[in-house]
């Protein structure tokens, strides 16, 4: 599939220039259930600004977004003893950008029921104020990159039809009609539900990715969702509101 790189230009803050955060790691509970295909990665972020009070924010806000604020009021290790309840068997995260007043994470996890199911969350925070920042506070949100986007997600989902139509045609791939008509009708709902939520930022730009969830019977045909653009190319749609060197 093709991918464009998007270089977003981010605004200095009060913490000086490539100055950095501190990542600490908080280790959550190893499950006693799922011995045998337990990870050993058991890794959540904590924040480290030199500033408790946008500590405070900033961790709080991923504790509770991660686990659906389900424990808003309980400390980290209470909420992951209780949220995690024996079912994560993984969770590890990824700092993508770490620079000019700017913080930008994946955390992933895995959990295992009946099933074991991973995801991805994406995070990105301001190190001076502690907020929960949206692509809009990044970039200027103008009709025209609306558009582009919506237009670039369009024909990433005909690509990932088209590549699945493939499959139902290749006598070697298992995929029978009945199971692609079911894949389909999630591609589908996943493209009417696209929306700009989930981005982070890297030292190359900005990425724009979407978890379309399949039911783990076919969780194989996933699509993977995933834009990037070139600064030169997006210029041409907006302006941005901060500088990534």
């Amino acid at each position: 599939m093709s991918k464009s790189l998007l270089i977003i230009v981010l605004f200095m803050t009060a913490i000086s220039f490539g100055q950095s955060v501190k990542i600490d790691t908080f280790r959550v509970k190893e499950s006693s259930r799922f011995k045998e295909i337990q990870s050993g990665k058991m890794n959540f972020p904590i924040i480290r600004t030199n500033n408790k009070e946008v500590d405070a924010i900033i961790n709080a806000d991923i504790k509770n977004r991660f686990t659906g604020n389900e424990f808003s009021d309980e400390t980290l290790e209470s909420t992951f003893e209780k949220w995690a309840d024996d079912r994560i068997i993984y969770i590890d995260f990824n700092v993508t950008y770490n620079q000019n007043g700017l913080i930008s994470f994946s955390v992933t996890a895995e959990g295992c029921g009946a099933y074991c199911t991973s995801w991805t969350e994406y995070f990105t925070y301001s190190a001076t104020t502690g907020k929960w920042l949206l692509i809009s506070d990044i970039i200027e949100m103008s009709e025209s990159i609306t558009k582009k986007v919506e237009k670039d997600k369009d024909n990433l989902y005909i690509q990932q039809k088209k590549e699945l139509k493939e499959m139902l045609e290749d006598p070697t791939s298992g995929l029978n009609e009945e199971t692609y008509k079911w894949a389909l009708e999630y591609y589908q709902e996943c493209q009417a539900a696209f929306n700009l939520d989930s981005f982070f930022i890297h030292s190359n730009g900005l990425s724009l990715v979407q978890d379309c969830y399949l039911p783990n019977a076919i969780k194989n045909l996933t699509p993977l969702i995933y834009l990037t653009y070139s600064i030169e190319e997006i210029e041409k749609y907006t302006s941005f509101k901060y500088i990534i060197p």
